[in-house]
């Protein structure tokens, strides 16, 4: 009779859960269990810092294409941040509206700061000066230089370490004018 009692006790038990719902264990039956139950919850500041599918989605458009360009001068770049337009950057905006050009390269000033390889070639001599980084090759000396130029003459002054992200249509022209023998690019780095 003790057996008895002890295997329908047993197959009773075997149908039956534990539940952490409080301090008290409760008896549930299997069927009452739900998926993700025990799972940890997103604040609402982490649910808003969460990309939703859309986001990604817009970003490898980004990648795989240049419809987001709004100058017509930009071209694909090889990275999502690389991405940007000349008029999706405010300083740069007001610069191009203020001219009355469509686009950053158009702009009077940038084929003199960022083009012209006499000015470039005395920035260079400074900045070598400067940091101490000698560049053999003429046109990647003139591109680094023309990309920090164009930095100086957008937004002035940024501070060590602070970095932005240059435009694909600047970039794109300035890689145009000052190619690279391979065809290989470095593009956009974070400070080290």
């Amino acid at each position: 009779m003790a057996d008895h009692e002890e295997n329908s006790e047993t197959s009773s038990v075997s149908s039956l859960e534990l539940s952490c719902y409080s301090s008290d264990f409760e008896v549930l039956n299997e069927h009452d269990l739900q998926p993700y139950q025990f799972e940890p919850e997103l604040s609402d500041a982490e649910v808003e810092e969460t990309p939703d599918r859309d986001d990604f989605s817009e970003s490898l458009d980004r990648l795989m294409s240049t419809n987001w360009c709004q100058c017509a001068n930009c071209a694909g770049m090889g990275s999502i941040r690389e991405c940007r337009c000349c008029q999706e950057i405010p300083e740069m905006e007001s610069l191009t509206v203020s001219t009355g050009v469509g686009c950053i390269t158009d702009h009077p000033g940038f084929r003199s700061v960022c083009l012209d390889h006499y000015v470039l070639e005395t920035c260079y001599h400074w900045y070598n000066q400067q940091y101490g980084r000698a560049i053999q090759d003429a046109n990647e000396r003139y591109r680094c230089v023309a990309y920090r130029m164009l930095v100086q003459w957008v937004w002035k002054w940024l501070g060590r370490d602070i970095r932005v992200t240059l435009p694909a249509c600047a970039v794109a022209r300035i890689r145009e004018q000052f190619p690279s023998a391979d065809g290989q690019y470095v593009g956009y780095r974070d400070p080290e």
